[in-house]
């Protein structure tokens, strides 16, 4: 699944030497080291702690760039990190080129592919509730869970001890389904989890740091699954019971964003932030305040399963004709899916500029889904068959996302979204052929990770490949098979597992069988 898109506003100021701005990296761009012994500060400011130290040739990639005083500040992570490390002086990094190979795509193909892009994860950036650390709490969880199996008779022996009455047992029994719902959390099984939270209240009245667990419990796992309202009633709770919870706080301020609820998220998270500080509510946060900010203008409307805001550049008949052409698709993907989204999905329509404000996307990207739709319709006046299949791409992310609990991998992700908006395969099928046998492009166990950093060449393939494994898969496994592997991918602790259990395959296996397949359809 996609890790979280740090949202950040870049100030750029005026560079005295223009040669040497477009020489070093800007905001969202792979870079590479070019001096020895490059110290990464806390601050951009030297006087500042050095965090760690770049050699030459290590790889970055570069997530904010600030001019100021003469002084280029380069924010930076590692490829496989999803947090910045610190500042660096933006002069001792070269940009990486976007000429790295694509396998030979055709640009137009390639250029349309990457125009309709996903943005961002809307994975919930928030831990899950820490349960109570107590020695009873340990020594239970110890005869609950025995090599990676709950013993639901040891949980049966508690409830029926509780029957007598005494303090102990019934706190035995409230703990044996917390330490239940835990493992199953780890697990990802989120009905059962659910299930053991709820069922550990009746053994929690007397005992109130349990009962808010089991509060908790419920309201993050329902959060887990979208369901942001029915979430807010036990998270609510939890709160009255705890008003001095950062975590409950956390995570009402998630639920309302999700429901495009800005100001009562604002407010939620300020909270948890005076009671706690958190980086990861912070950034939250962050994200919320810039949002709101952008959206101060807009004007809003709200359908069956949507609530659209758009910027006042938009006409109303845009707005309306986006929304139309939106519950149409809704119904289309309900009944292709079989899932129906609990929430209204949001949906931001914003001009050029502010698109790459907020957002902070390459420039090959087209669109944005971090939960919420985000499209540039400046100077559109209609739903244009473009915008439409758009459209229709960042709403399959949507109806995917939430089907799966975030638990669908990119590769499956895009290629279902390409699929579904009506992308074929057609003149790729030869350089995706020659690319893979030559081992100038990656198969599938190797595309995961965050996309957002590939080059515009990277994603060209990546993109390509996806659809032409996905069409694949609907050509020869039959029109239900992205739902058995849907279904498999919510269930299934790791990706090679929904392959066995929704298609009786593996990676090498699709990527075998998708080149005899494009050959035999396209090649021959």
């Amino acid at each position: 699944m996609l890790p979280q898109l740090t949202v950040l506003v870049v100030l750029v100021a005026c560079c005295p030497d223009s040669t040497l701005c477009q020489q070093i990296p800007k905001a969202a761009t792979n870079a590479e080291v070019k001096t020895d012994n490059l110290a990464v500060f806390r601050e951009m400011d030297k006087s500042s702690p050095v965090e760690r130290t770049l050699s030459k040739r290590d790889s970055v990639y570069v997530d904010l760039r600030v001019d100021q005083a003469g002084m280029s500040w380069c924010g930076v992570r590692l490829d496989n990190q999803p947090t910045r490390i610190g500042f660096v002086d933006c002069k001792s990094l070269e940009r990486v080129g976007d000429s790295a190979h694509s396998g030979g795509l055709d640009s137009k193909s390639a250029h349309s592919i990457s125009g309709v892009a996903r943005g961002s994860s809307n994975e919930m950036p928030l831990a899950r509730p820490s349960p109570p650390t107590q020695v009873e709490y340990e020594k239970v969880k110890a005869d609950v869970v025995k090599d990676g199996i709950v013993n639901s008779a040891y949980i049966l022996m508690t409830e029926t001890a509780a029957r007598s009455g005494s303090s102990a047992a019934v706190t035995r029994a409230a703990l044996a389904h917390l330490a239940a719902a835990e493992f199953a959390l780890s697990q990802h099984d989120l009905d059962l989890a659910f299930d053991h939270f709820s069922a550990m209240e009746p053994f929690s009245r007397s005992r109130r740091d349990l009962l808010a667990a089991s509060l908790l419990g419920r309201g993050y796992t329902l959060l887990l699954k979208s369901e942001f309202s029915a979430a807010l009633e036990p998270i609510a709770r939890a709160r009255k019971l705890s008003p001095q919870s950062a975590e409950a706080a956390s995570l009402a301020g998630w639920a309302h964003y999700r429901l495009n609820q800005n100001a009562a998220a604002i407010a939620d998270l300020q909270t948890a932030l005076r009671l706690r500080p958190s980086e990861s509510t912070a950034r939250l946060l962050e994200r919320v305040k810039q949002d709101n900010a952008a959206e101060s203008d807009f004007r809003e409307g709200e359908s069956s399963h949507f609530i659209l805001r758009y910027h006042g550049g938009a006409s109303h008949e845009l707005a309306s004709d986006v929304v139309r052409t939106l519950e149409d698709q809704f119904q289309e993907l309900r009944s292709e899916l079989r899932y129906t989204p609990p929430e209204p999905i949001g949906v931001v329509l914003y001009t050029e500029e502010a698109f790459r404000d907020v957002t902070q996307v390459p420039a090959w990207m087209g669109a944005a889904n971090d939960g919420r739709i985000r499209v540039p319709v400046q100077g559109m006046e209609t739903v244009t068959p473009e915008l439409a299949r758009v459209l229709k791409h960042e709403l399959t992310h949507s109806f995917v996302f939430q089907k799966t609990a975030g638990r669908c991998p990119i590769w499956l992700q895009e290629g279902l979204a390409q699929w579904i908006e009506g992308r074929r395969t057609g003149a790729d099928a030869g350089p995706l052929v020659t690319a893979l046998e030559e081992g100038k492009g990656k198969g599938l166990r190797n595309s995961e990770g965050s996309w957002v950093h590939l080059s515009p060449a990277q994603a060209r393939f990546a993109y390509a490949w996806s659809l032409a494994v996905v069409e694949m898969i609907e050509v020869r496994f039959g029109a239900d098979a992205t739902n058995r592997l849907l279904d498999a991918e919510e269930r299934e602790t790791s990706p090679e597992r929904a392959l066995r259990e929704g298609l009786r395959s593996n990676f090498s296996d699709l990527d075998n069988a998708t080149i005899e397949f494009l050959r035999q359809t396209y090649l021959q």
